[in-house]
């Protein structure tokens, strides 16, 4: 049997499928494109961009699936599992997965971006608890969790999370400042790792229930109108984010009695971060930090497929 996955973020059009003992078969995806100096895309973009996306890699993952295998599909239908969370992103990847399990006549399974990200991140790992710690962390999220198996699904609960702009915001804006592409991730992160000079230091303001990064933006900003070197102030930024995370996160962890912390999500893919933060969650003693694939941590179907295949083999104990 193949359990298929189907996610249309803010960013990435991406399918998968998985097989019945949880083996990845296939993956494909696509970073939707944004204008050169542009910070992002509108949500009516996004839609028509997936839409456009989605033959093209639905076909490629069919080189390597049949389609008659299918058992079920899941799909991610909103951001978070709340009942206030919504973006209409996600109504494209619902409305093509909704066609898909009508056409080949088995169950569709619904679930969110962010326990697909859970899911992704603890694919391939050691990590066997039934209980942890995870950090979210994207364009979208900066997000301390305590997770918990339940069924086939996880109960999260949101233990800390940032008050205003999130770490990958505060990257892209920067990096967009500094004449980057959108979204300029891996370069800041790139220069961050290559830089060997005079370091700069950038404010947090981070405790075990919260954390802001408009001080350190502002910070960032004025460091560059004042001509600080671009690869220092990449550097100098990462290293925020990741005392920052520290901090929190290993915070709310220790409070929260959980002695593991997952990092899933685009930003926790960073070189610098699985360099810096083992080091830094080590110093304050608080939890063992677990990093996922870095290819699986950004915006991808697998989760929302392991997803969809927990549900059907959970549904058929049941039945």
């Amino acid at each position: 049997m193949i359990f298929l996955g189907i996610d249309t973020s803010c960013y990435t059009t991406s399918v998968a499928a998985v097989d019945e003992e949880g083996n990845l078969v296939s993956q494909q995806r696509r970073l939707l494109s944004v204008a050169e100096g542009e910070r992002g895309l509108r949500q009516s973009e996004a839609f028509f961009k997936h839409v456009n996306n989605f033959p093209e890699l639905y076909k490629a993952l069919l080189e390597r699936v049949n389609p008659v295998n299918i058992a079920a599909v899941c799909v991610s239908t909103q951001p978070r599992g709340l009942s206030h969370s919504y973006m209409p992103v996600f109504f494209a990847g619902r409305r093509i997965a909704e066609n898909i399990a009508m056409s080949l006549n088995v169950p569709l399974f619904a679930t969110d971006h962010q326990q697909g990200h859970i899911q992704a991140a603890l694919y391939g790992t050691d990590l066997s608890e039934n209980s942890f710690c995870a950090v979210h962390l994207s364009g979208g999220t900066t997000e301390v969790l305590s997770v918990q198996k339940q069924a086939s699904e996880w109960k999260i609960k949101q233990l800390a999370a940032s008050k205003d702009i999130n770490a990958g915001q505060l990257i892209d804006r920067l990096g967009v400042k500094m004449g980057m592409s959108f979204p300029a991730g891996k370069e800041v992160d790139k220069r961050a790792c290559a830089f060997d000079g005079v370091r700069l230091t950038l404010p947090i303001s981070a405790s075990m229930e919260d954390c802001s990064f408009s001080g350190t933006e502002a910070a960032a900003l004025r460091a560059l109108e004042g001509g600080a070197d671009p690869d220092a102030l990449c550097e100098a930024l990462m290293s925020a984010i990741a005392r920052t995370l520290a901090k929190m996160a290993g915070g709310a962890a220790y409070y929260a009695g959980l002695r593991t912390v997952l990092m899933a999500g685009g930003v926790s893919s960073s070189a610098y971060l699985r360099q810096k933060l083992p080091v830094l969650f080590e110093q304050n003693g608080s939890a063992c930090v677990v990093f996922s694939q870095p290819e699986l941590s950004a915006d991808n179907a697998v989760g929302v497929a392991l997803l969809g295949r927990m549900k059907f083999l959970h549904k058929g104990m049941n039945e």
